[in-house]
């Protein structure tokens, strides 16, 4: 495992200014750890020694950060005028995303999503999806105008995840047997990027938003 995320960091592009919310673990139980916001609005996300961060509609997500496994990490996120507090443990050789997603009673709630990569190759795409729909229980994506599935029955708070040729591609979103919302055009994909498909609620249906996913 250590391998293959040092291969996916040097294929991962440049690195990002956001500031570091976590110390970084040790290299021998590299653990990762990022944040993501679907609101229409800032999410302000702040660590407990007080490294803070701030997430826009233009920037949803922090990059991925090596963080110390097996231990807790706690942060808390403040957006449309309420907060809410969240402790994560990552295991070794796990990547686990913090969604802050909307929701149609609270305003918002907080979504774990975990996995742990195994298959990366720097001559495909990897594309995932994260189900953080309460009103898709069952998510698949399609290429877009196509019977062809991409990935199929994405149950709730789960990721499942697999490897692309590099092409241009479009996608949407099926819960079930329907398809609903708007197809993503992810434009012409390039051997080596990492993607994350966000399935969040929004009305009575639900959507794709579409993440870049940015190493360290």
């Amino acid at each position: 495992v250590g391998a293959m995320l040092a291969l996916w960091v040097a294929v991962a592009g440049t690195a990002s200014a956001t500031p570091q919310l976590y110390p970084t673990g040790p290299a021998e139980d590299s653990a990762f750890v990022r944040f993501v916001q679907a609101m229409p609005d800032a999410v302000i996300v702040e660590a407990e020694r007080g490294a803070k961060v701030t997430l826009t509609p233009e920037q949803r997500d922090t990059p991925w950060q090596a963080v110390a496994a097996r231990t807790p990490l706690r942060a808390t996120l403040r957006a449309m005028g309420r907060q809410e507090s969240v402790s994560v443990t990552v295991q070794p050789g796990e990547f686990v995303t913090v969604a802050a997603v909307p929701d149609t009673s609270s305003g918002w709630r907080l979504v774990q999503g975990r996995e742990k990569p195994t298959d990366f190759s720097a001559l495909k795409v990897s594309l995932g999806v994260l189900n953080a729909s309460a009103r898709c229980p069952s998510a698949s994506v399609k290429v877009a105008g196509r019977d062809t599935v991409v990935l199929a029955n994405v149950s709730g708070a789960t990721v499942q995840r697999r490897q692309l040729n590099a092409v241009p591609l479009a996608v949407a979103l099926w819960c079930g047997e329907q398809s609903v919302g708007q197809a993503v055009d992810l434009g012409v994909l390039r051997a080596g990027q990492r993607w994350t498909l966000l399935v969040v609620d929004e009305g009575a249906s639900a959507r794709l938003i579409p993440i870049l996913d940015r190493m360290p």
